[in-house]
């Protein structure tokens, strides 16, 4: 096989990918109450079943897929966001929400029926909150003796308790950011920040 009929494959398979991603995203919108099957997915993305199967996977991996998909279009790269890392963090932390909150009958029903949420993603956020964590340890603005992987475990937990509220209508999408601008404020300060600690007091 050539490199350009590869190449081509590769493209016709992401575009049908693609394609699926969308149908799920249409239907989950015109019925937010309920859960498509994958021959409904199927039929409104004009292919077979077994294609859903064989490109996305099976609904778990396609409401993974979604997720990696909202995630993917924010970038989540340090060098992207302005200022100190505490800000960077707390950058990071609204633009996550923001992407969640502009589809919200997509991301609710994925936040309310996957199982596995969180295991299934390639693309995902904690590494570049530890980054932020260490260049604050390193730049000396927090204290140097924390555990900076049990700090992002708890800033993770939190904002993860703010997102399930946020699906099940506990809490509006303003709420849902200050949950977790408030979680960095506060991993923040328990680590020594003083412009975090200030802004909780």
């Amino acid at each position: 096989m050539s490199v350009v009929a590869g190449g081509l494959r590769e493209r016709n398979r992401r575009r049908r990918s693609e394609r699926i991603l969308e149908a799920t995203r249409e239907l989950l919108r015109e019925a937010p109450g309920e859960s498509p099957s994958v021959e409904r997915i199927a039929a409104r993305a004009e292919v077979a079943p077994a294609t859903v199967f064989n490109l996305v996977g099976p609904r778990e991996q396609i409401w993974a897929a979604l997720a990696d998909a909202m995630l993917a279009n924010v970038d989540l790269a340090a060098s992207s966001f302005t200022g100190d890392p505490y800000s960077r963090a707390r950058e990071i932390a609204t633009a996550v929400v923001d992407a969640i909150c502009a589809d919200p009958a997509v991301h609710r029903h994925v936040i309310a029926h996957w199982r596995e949420a969180g295991r299934l993603l390639r693309e995902d956020p904690t590494p570049q909150l530890v980054a932020c964590l260490r260049a604050a340890a390193e730049r000396r603005e927090i204290r140097g003796d924390v555990d900076l992987r049990r700090l992002t475990g708890t800033l993770t937990a939190a904002c993860s308790g703010a997102t399930h509220q946020w699906a099940t209508g506990l809490i509006s999408d303003r709420a849902f950011r200050d949950r977790c601008r408030t979680a960095v404020d506060v991993v923040f300060a328990a680590a020594g920040h003083p412009e975090a600690a200030q802004r909780l007091g």
